[in-house]
């Protein structure tokens, strides 16, 4: 688990972004293709640039081995049985509205083992 995050126990896709550079609506998307799907999640703004480190600390603290990823350029979906530097995928935080939400489905889908939408 990541240094001083405190997370519940729960399953749950975790959403790691970087507080101090972006707002939870601009990744609002994601949250809504989750939402889509039925697959819980949670959200924590901490105090980290490196969108790989987020993505990674946050699939590994996740019971169900998901977690995304969120700085002020990307977002990345990553998986707890891949390498630290291999994302399952990666976005930019400029991408459209239909990608993010895109991403959202492919987190939860993944949890609940339904083939990837394309992005």
């Amino acid at each position: 688990m990541a240094k001083n995050i405190s997370v519940t126990k729960k399953p749950s896709i975790k959403i790691y972004y970087n507080k101090n550079q972006i707002d939870e609506l601009k990744f609002r998307e994601i949250i809504l293709g989750i939402e889509e799907e039925n697959v819980p999640y949670e959200i924590l703004g901490i105090c980290e640039e490196d969108v790989i480190k987020l993505g990674y600390n946050a699939c590994n603290d996740s019971i169900l081995g998901v977690g995304i990823g969120v700085n002020k350029d990307f977002i990345i979906l990553h998986y707890n049985k891949l390498e630290k530097d291999s994302p399952l995928f990666t976005i930019k935080i400029s991408s459209k509205e239909s990608i993010m939400r895109t991403l959202g489905q492919n987190a939860a889908r993944l949890v609940i083992k339904k083939p990837f939408k394309e992005l």
